[in-house]
């Protein structure tokens, strides 16, 4: 892809995202530009280890990116937007991951840009995720087509009306992280059915999730509801019935 790119976010979806294009040959580390809202380390990190460029100007990412990923949580959006607003003309495309924001919204602070909406999910990590794409009013099939050949590379994308994005974040985007909690209870409960814990290595926590996200609101209803008793009584119930089974005298099985 010859387009150059700029990251306003730094966190886990932007590397992920970052590796899986790099992999897949879509673009080169030079086409990127890199910033967040604070966080020196976390740069100084993605840089020695990726290869981008980083900036703290984001007047300069602006005028250096023809694409616009906005990587950022959906509270810091309306900061982010007043930042790049006096900079953003017709020729940025802009790409929002941030649940809950609609294009709308977006637009009305950017003017002339067109807008894309993208919801990928943790799986972006490891190049299997599911993400679904949505245009705004003033995005085109050439640039919901860049925006496929981006997400692409980290897994399937699917292009969707607008309106069910709140639906693919809350299966899709957060999906996975509701059977990270399945695994993560199996493993509890397969220590207490007397299982070495180093047999099975729990499945993530924080690296998924976002405080007051919508992965967390949907972690929390699992556990309202009794996922974790549930997947402990079916486990016990289960090593239960194997060690009556192996002491009951041999029979063929029905």
């Amino acid at each position: 892809m010859d387009r150059t790119i700029g990251f306003i976010g730094a966190g886990n979806m932007a590397e992920a995202l970052l590796r899986g294009v790099f992999a897949a040959g879509v673009l080169r580390p030079t086409q990127c530009t890199v910033t967040n809202k604070s966080n020196d380390k976390r740069l100084a990190r993605l840089a020695r280890a990726l290869a981008v460029r980083t900036t703290r100007d984001k007047a300069r990412l602006m005028a250096e990116s023809e694409v616009i990923i906005l990587a950022v949580k959906p509270h810091d959006m309306p900061a982010v937007l007043s930042e790049i607003g006096p900079y953003a003309t017709a020729r940025h495309l802009i790409v929002s991951v941030a649940a809950g924001v609609p294009c709308e919204a977006i637009e009305r602070c950017l003017g002339a840009s067109p807008v894309v909406r993208a919801m990928p999910n943790t799986s972006t990590a490891v190049r299997a995720s599911a993400t679904a794409i949505a245009s705004g009013r003033l995005a085109g099939p050439d640039h919901l087509a860049i925006v496929r050949t981006l997400f692409e590379a980290v897994g399937w994308v699917g292009v969707v009306p607008e309106s069910m994005l709140d639906a693919v974040t809350a299966v899709s985007g957060s999906g996975p992280a509701y059977i990270y909690m399945l695994a993560e209870a199996l493993v509890d409960s397969g220590e207490q059915a007397g299982l070495p814990r180093d047999l099975a290595r729990a499945l993530v926590g924080e690296r998924v999730t976002s405080p007051g996200g919508t992965t967390m609101a949907g972690l929390e209803a699992l556990e309202q509801g009794g996922l974790r008793a549930a997947v402990r009584a079916a486990v016990t119930r289960a090593a239960r019935r194997a060690r009556e089974l192996r002491s009951a005298p041999a029979r063929t099985p029905r």
